[in-house]
């Protein structure tokens, strides 16, 4: 009985992610930047569902670059080691599809999920000793809200850029904030199977 269920579970959830869209694409935020990986299923013409990974690497407002004369080489001057990765569920809505006669689709999103932080030691040098050796790591919740407007492409290929804030609350202070919040402009690719 227990194999049955387990190879059942396995079949629907290959069944999803074959039904799904897979989209990638880039994050321009008020505190870093970054890149997303996103699946999404069609519920119905006006709303999807789906999942979204992100990574922000988080930036010092007064961060510099300055070079070193003697040696002709750049250094970061106020680095913060401070990376996110938000997992968020995604809702989307389409309000205008099917009324409007070209192909873009206005929409709304909410993304909502855990935000698991590393925070790195700045003082280290090396990649290792900064991110794995010294690093501490934290969860808190994030959500974002978005608008956006999603462009088909003759190949069935959707682009879809997207502006929205962003809420990263943290449970302790990290690097001088307790919280990340700030706007954010998304770039996505998906590739659509079938609109």
């Amino acid at each position: 009985m227990k194999s049955k269920f387990i190879i059942s579970y396995f079949l629907i959830i290959c069944s999803a992610l074959a039904n799904s869209n897979t989209g990638a694409g880039l994050v321009f935020g008020q505190r870093g930047t970054g890149v997303h990986f996103s699946k999404d299923w069609k519920v119905n013409q006006k709303f999807y569902l789906g999942f979204e990974l992100r990574f922000l690497d988080i930036k010092n407002e007064n961060e510099q670059t300055a070079v070193d004369y003697f040696t002709g080489y750049p250094y970061t001057v106020g680095n913060r080691a401070l990376a996110m990765f938000p997992v968020y569920a995604k809702f989307r809505w389409l309000p205008f599809e099917g009324k409007i006669e070209n192909n873009f689709s206005p929409f709304f999103g909410l993304k909502i999920g855990p935000n698991f932080v590393l925070d790195g030691n700045e003082n280290e040098q090396s990649f290792r000793s900064r991110w794995f050796e010294s690093s501490e790591s934290y969860v808190s919740f994030g959500t974002q809200f978005v608008f956006g407007v999603s462009f088909v492409q003759p190949s069935g290929a959707i682009i879809s850029p997207s502006i929205g804030y962003e809420f990263l609350p943290l449970n302790q202070r990290l690097d001088g904030r307790d919280n990340y919040d700030g706007f954010t402009i998304n770039l996505n690719f998906i590739r659509n199977k079938r609109r």
